[in-house]
């Protein structure tokens, strides 16, 4: 009689942890697809600035928005900011009486009068706070207020629709050549805020004070954001 012979059988394998592997495998990479892609996206959107050098001229600010043109007089705002300052009683912080003194009477009636020097302070400086907060002045072309947090001046246009187009720049008796007449190339420089919709323009005001021998800089800004000077500086260096 012929014997029987078993056939071999492979082993059972578990598969779940090859599966967990590939299925986290598979989610890295869509991951990073997508991240890329996003990038890409943004990466095609972005206005990326010339490297700023340093220099000791000062900065003379202009807006272009809607291809145009505007003046941004910084020293009529500063002037009228520097009589408000002047004119405001200087707030002297009391200082707080020593609480090692011996004399417990003694102590209590500076605790009072410090007290007494302290409220003084707080109104002074909310007094000063409301004057900083109704602050305005118009320019040519702006209005200006102050903010406190952070401290800075706000730019807002008189008008929407102001400033020189690409074709009233090039004329001599353009309000942009007689500023440049006033100005000087060995201490002075032009900084340019410049929103999306205004490239074309903003070369063509960079060529012409490019020709009367003038540093430019420039910084891209959103349509929709305001135009502020901080204590902290302004940053539109030449680039």
């Amino acid at each position: 009689m012929r014997r029987r012979y078993k056939l071999p059988v492979a082993p059972s394998q578990n598969l779940d942890s090859f599966l967990d592997i590939l299925t986290n495998t598979v989610g890295v990479l869509m991951f990073v697809s997508l991240f890329i892609s996003l990038v890409a996206v943004q990466s095609a959107t972005i206005v990326r600035t010339p490297l700023v050098s340093k220099t000791e001229k000062q900065p003379h600010f202009f807006e272009i928005r809607g291809n145009k043109v505007t003046y941004i007089d910084t020293k009529v705002a500063q002037s009228h900011i520097k009589e408000l300052v002047e004119s405001l009683t200087v707030c002297s912080k009391p200082i707080p009486p020593d609480s090692n003194l011996s004399d417990y009477d003694f102590f209590y009636e500076q605790l009072q009068e410090y007290y007494r020097w302290l409220q003084e302070y707080q109104d002074c400086i909310t007094y000063k706070a409301q004057e900083f907060r109704t602050f305005q002045v118009r320019t040519s072309h702006y209005n200006v207020r102050l903010e406190l947090e952070p401290f800075s001046e706000v730019y807002e246009p008189i008008e929407a629709d102001v400033g020189e187009s690409s074709k009233e720049l090039k004329q001599e008796n353009s309000e942009y050549k007689s500023i440049l007449k006033k100005l000087s190339p060995q201490t002075d420089y032009l900084a340019f805020i410049v929103r999306p919709d205004s490239f074309e323009t903003f070369r063509q005001a960079r060529e012409i004070a490019w020709k009367d021998k003038f540093s430019v800089g420039w910084e891209p800004m959103k349509t929709d954001a305001q135009i502020r000077f901080s204590s902290g500086g302004r940053a539109v260096g030449v680039q």
